[in-house]
């Protein structure tokens, strides 16, 4: 690795470093926490992550005429991303210095363990509902391709 690259890994982690735990111990000891946030449901779309999305998922979505349609749109968009995200992870993890590997792998693994939880509880808000489904498997899309990007930022 090059000091340049040494600088802009170090510049990326100082960036990148939040508290996990909410913490700023945490985050001074875990270069790699990681904070869960998802767009609010009323809230605006960040430009940023609307434009992931794929054009397969806006296709799909134009035909989409029923809850379970459309539910299955988002299923098959999360498939797409979590493929996104497997490369980036490859990616970001082949450029890491070896003695900071363990230490990403293990922030990605609690970033998976936390994921779904996360988003079953944002579902919740929405039992009984036919939303229910949709928000779980959107919020799992948008927290994917969040994790996507913060991979990419550590390359």
């Amino acid at each position: 690795m090059t000091t340049s690259e040494g600088q802009r890994w170090r510049v990326a982690l100082a960036a990148l470093a939040v508290a996990g735990a909410g913490s700023a111990h945490a985050a001074s000891h875990d270069p790699f926490a990681y904070t869960m946030r998802i767009t609010p449901e009323h809230g605006s779309v960040d430009p940023v992550i609307d434009h992931r999305y794929t054009a397969a998922f806006a296709a799909r979505q134009q035909h989409a005429q029923t809850t379970p349609d459309n539910a299955q749109c988002f299923v098959a968009e999360f498939t797409r991303q979590d493929a996104v995200l497997n490369r980036d992870w490859k990616a970001s993890l082949a450029r890491l210095p070896a003695s900071e590997q363990p230490a990403l792998i293990t922030a990605q693994r609690r970033w998976v363990v936390a994921r779904d939880p996360f988003c079953k509880a944002r579902s919740d808000d929405y039992s009984g509902g036919t939303i229910a489904p949709i928000i779980y498997v959107d919020c799992r899309v948008e927290l994917t391709i969040r994790r996507s990007l913060w991979l990419e930022h550590l390359r």
